[in-house]
């Protein structure tokens, strides 16, 4: 296939990076070609996963999905004809989930957060739950804590040294909407609209607390962190205000956004694998944007799919994007699953 970058009847990315201080360089590319200086990558579809689907997180040769109440596990170790192992429902709806391990950590509505053993792909099992104040989202795992989003607490710590009884360990009141908490390593990273960028070092004891905060408008809906081994890299990508958003938080106490990166659809949701940010792209399928330089972001290819792209998942040698209908919204939905490719 080819990769389109930019055509007549589409915008041409535009990079806003922040130096310094409040030093602001905006520059508008024009793009023929893929910059020289980018990996390009293009994506080719080779498999399904069908719907009904919203969200998708991938770890191995196992793709997991939730719609609605229903928490589903599909072997997607041959992309082309992925294979659907075992479901289990919740009592409330399915907010978004990560997975670490053999757990899968489901924010499940006024449920709480959910602790859900994947260990035997074709019978999760929930263990126990842990009941927010409010609606809990998303939860992110540390060793034998659960950091996650409510409405209501802002970011809930939770203990899981006992999965059958979780208890609470804190909280910590975001000023804004809590939108989403992700963690590397001993460092936990939450947005919240129309505030911005949280980072917790949650290897401190007592309650957590911001150890740096970025007040900045537009702050994300969704965020991902680069993955690297050992330490945290501190590199995060955001999807907010309907674009691609770089945030540099290498020095926990002084987060910066080191750039924004207007997308040609509305950015929805990020996936991170290397030095690639996988966008779901709404009604434009899926861009892929080269962080190298996360100062520089610059166009790596882009993928139209058949529906708007609502969510995303990425693994070294596939991307998984859900397209259709919008959450909460009924319709036809399902995954596309993507080869990369250079």
């Amino acid at each position: 296939m080819t990769t389109r970058i930019c055509s007549p009847l589409t915008r041409c990315p535009r990079v806003d990076v922040l130096l310094s201080g409040a030093a602001v360089l905006a520059m508008t590319m024009t793009l023929g070609v893929a910059n020289a200086s980018a990996q390009s990558v293009t994506l080719t579809q080779v498999g399904t996963i069908p719907g009904p689907v919203e969200h998708v997180r991938v770890q191995g040769d196992y793709a997991y999905v939730s719609r609605h109440t229903e928490f589903t596990v599909w072997d997607v170790s041959n992309p082309a004809a992925p294979e659907r192992q075992g479901s289990v429902e919740m009592p409330e709806e399915i907010w978004g989930f990560r997975i670490r391990g053999d757990r899968a950590y489901l924010g499940a509505n006024f449920f709480g957060v959910a602790i859900v053993d994947i260990s035997n792909p074709a019978s999760p099992q929930v263990l126990g739950n842990h009941k927010t104040l409010g609606q809990a989202k998303i939860g992110a795992v540390y060793e034998d804590r659960v950091v996650l989003i409510d409405h209501m607490e802002g970011m809930v710590m939770v203990d899981v040294s006992n999965e059958t009884a979780p208890t609470g360990a804190g909280s910590f009141f975001l000023d804004g909407y809590a939108r989403d908490v992700v963690t590397s390593g001993k460092m936990a990273y939450a947005t919240d609209s129309p505030t911005g960028l949280y980072v917790f070092d949650l290897s401190r004891p007592g309650e957590p607390d911001p150890v740096g905060v970025l007040h900045a408008p537009g702050s994300p809906r969704s965020i991902e962190v680069q993955r690297e081994v050992g330490e945290p890299s501190g590199i995060l990508a955001g999807a907010g205000a309907g674009n691609l958003q770089i945030y540099d938080a290498t020095n926990p106490a002084a987060p910066m956004r080191a750039a924004t990166f207007e997308t040609p659809g509305r950015a929805a949701r990020v996936a991170m694998s290397g030095s690639h940010v996988f966008v779901a792209d709404t009604q434009s399928g899926v861009t892929i944007v080269d962080i190298s330089t996360p100062s520089a972001p610059t166009a790596a290819g882009t993928f139209a799919t058949e529906a708007p792209a609502r969510d995303i998942a990425a693994t070294d040698t596939h991307v998984f994007v859900v397209i259709g209908a919008g959450e909460r919204q009924e319709g036809e939905t399902e995954v596309q699953i993507l080869s990369r490719g250079r």
